[in-house]
């Protein structure tokens, strides 16, 4: 896995342009916000400007003395003699910039600047003179401001005008009084936001490490198409048990569907089979690597490796690959017998050449009554255990295949069949159920008889038996009477006879055999005098099939 690899320490263009984009990002969205500081500072010092002049101007308005002179009215430079000081006082106390105090059209009385008494008012007084008040920005005489408008009512009439204006300079200077706080708060966001940015680009180098987009991409594709391409079942397991990589091989031999979702499930949720999920499960103390062992996946027999990930995939993480035994030990079985049936010609060439020569004496000698007895015996021999009365014509070349590896071992084989018809089953799941339970029984009995009878199938020994207390368990994944060897795995065979006969809804059972009978009861069908087992599977009845004409099994070579 790439995870497992020691990657050299490097350069990475790719964290370095993620870190410069993530500080401009930075400096870019504090500067914003300071700015919008800044502008929310001046906003708030202009509406409180707007609020002091409005109230300001209305204070003015109703000021007694001011209402006095300017009902009494006059020449402007005589009038401003009385409000002149009286605006000064206020533009003073207030700290706005100017007070004006003046006629209906517009006519000072007072202002910031002396000189400009008597001169004409500039902004907007409509509203005023219509009663109402108006606040505005304006770039009167002394500079832009805020100022407010007010009339100056006597008897319900206006009868003049109030102006109260503050700079927006000092506004301005106002709003800056909160810049230090602003930028301090921004200095310390563009430094967090940096070292936030740092460490995220640290982060990212260390899991892609260091290498850049293109070489992601690249060893992203050349992974997909390892997993497409191995011919091995290949899945990848945290330390919970949940699927990090599983590819199809492994897909096909678990049962999912191609499309399924299992990244990121446990297999128990997955519904994995618990034969295997107990393979692949942490070891105590750490991660024990397995090699080739043998478990159960469904009906389907599988060897299992399993070794750590590495450090880099995490703690725990580890891989699992999966092959298929069955064909795996199909190949090898296909081997085992080419070689098995070489030696057997063999020793049937020399033993059948002997009984030849013996025939050949005999007709030289004139004796052709023993030559003849002599040459039907040898060629009675050379036909070998053929069962040609099963009427099952897979059932037939197996069980002839077994008679014969019976006679090679010395073993009483011997099969009864009351069907007329073949079974109606897969010619795999025949073989499964009937090879199985054959080998099983020839593996401790000196005798073996089989019964075929229409929905049962019944293998009989004259073993050890077993035991009582074990009779529950004979069907559990990887338990065992038998010694273990490396090249023969136990607990395999009726474990898969007892899923098969599950899904095909019927039922198995495990009896002792009575000594002096066969596996039926009936006295004289079969072993006698000595114990041993009974597995009987009954199957459920299905439609019957038209009857298959029954072809000989043929006869293997001589043994």
């Amino acid at each position: 896995m790439v995870g497992s690899a020691s990657v050299p320490r490097r350069g990475s263009r790719l964290t370095r342009r993620l870190l410069l984009m993530q500080v401009v990002t930075v400096l870019v969205t504090v500067g914003g916000v300071a700015a919008l500081g800044m502008l929310g500072a001046k906003e708030i010092e202009s509406a409180a400007a707007g609020r002091l002049t409005q109230a300001t101007a209305r204070s003015v308005a109703s000021d007694p003395v001011v209402v006095d002179a300017v009902v009494r009215g006059g020449d402007p430079l005589v009038v401003s003699q009385t409000l002149q000081p009286l605006a000064e006082r206020v533009q003073a106390a207030t700290g706005t910039a100017f007070v004006v105090v003046m006629t209906r059209d517009g006519i000072r009385y007072s202002h910031a600047e002396p000189d400009r008494i008597g001169g004409l008012y500039q902004g907007t007084i409509a509203p005023a003179l219509a009663g109402g008040t108006v606040t505005e920005d304006y770039p009167g005489t002394l500079g832009p401001s805020v100022r407010t408008v007010v009339p100056v009512l006597s008897g319900g009439q206006v009868v003049g005008l109030v102006s109260v204006g503050v700079l927006e300079t000092r506004i301005s200077a106002l709003a800056a009084r909160e810049l230090p706080w602003i930028i301090a708060v921004a200095a310390a966001a563009v430094a967090l936001g940096s070292f936030l940015a740092w460490l995220l680009a640290r982060r990212v180098r260390r899991q892609t490490l260091g290498l850049e987009p293109e070489e992601i991409a690249a060893a992203y594709t050349h992974h997909d198409a390892v997993l497409r391409a191995v011919r091995e079942g290949l899945m990848v397991l945290d330390r919970d048990g949940a699927v990090v990589v599983m590819n199809t091989e492994a897909r096909r031999l678990l049962g999912f569907a191609p499309d399924q979702p299992v990244e990121g499930r446990r297999l128990v949720e997955l519904g994995v089979d618990p034969a295997l999920r107990a393979v692949t499960r942490l070891a105590t103390g750490g991660i024990d690597d397995v090699r080739d062992t043998v478990t159960l996946a469904g009906e389907r027999v599988l060897l299992l490796s399993r070794t750590a990930a590495g450090p880099r995939a995490g703690d725990g993480t580890r891989v699992v690959t999966l092959r298929d035994r069955t064909e795996l030990s199909g190949v090898l079985a296909q081997r085992d017998e080419a070689r098995g049936r070489a030696h057997m010609l063999a020793d049937q060439a020399h033993e059948f050449a002997n009984r030849m020569q013996t025939v050949l004496t005999l007709v030289q000698l004139g004796d052709t009554a023993d030559a003849l007895r002599a040459g039907t015996a040898a060629v009675d021999r050379a036909r070998g255990p053929a069962l040609e009365t099963v009427h099952d014509p897979v059932l037939a070349a197996l069980l002839t295949d077994k008679a014969w590896t019976a006679a090679e071992r010395g073993i009483a084989f011997t099969v009864h069949d009351e069907t007329d018809d073949p079974y109606d089953l897969a010619p795999d799941d025949l073989v499964t159920l009937v090879g199985n339970l054959v080998d099983n029984a020839m593996d401790v009995a000196p005798a073996v008889e089989v019964r075929l009878a229409p929905g049962v199938i019944e293998v009989a020994d004259t073993g050890p038996g077993i035991p009582p207390d074990t009779v529950d368990d004979v069907f559990e994944h990887g338990f065992s009477t038998k010694t273990a060897r490396p090249d023969r795995p136990r607990g395999i065979g009726l474990a898969l006879v007892a899923r098969i006969v599950r899904r095909l809804g019927g039922t198995i059972t495990v009896e002792p055999r009575n000594p002096g009978t066969g596996p039926t009861g009936a006295s004289g069908t079969g072993p006698t005098g000595a114990s041993g087992t009974v597995f009987t599977i009954r199957l459920p009845e299905r439609p019957s099939r038209p009857s298959v004409p029954t072809a000989s099994a043929a006869a293997p070579p001589p043994a």
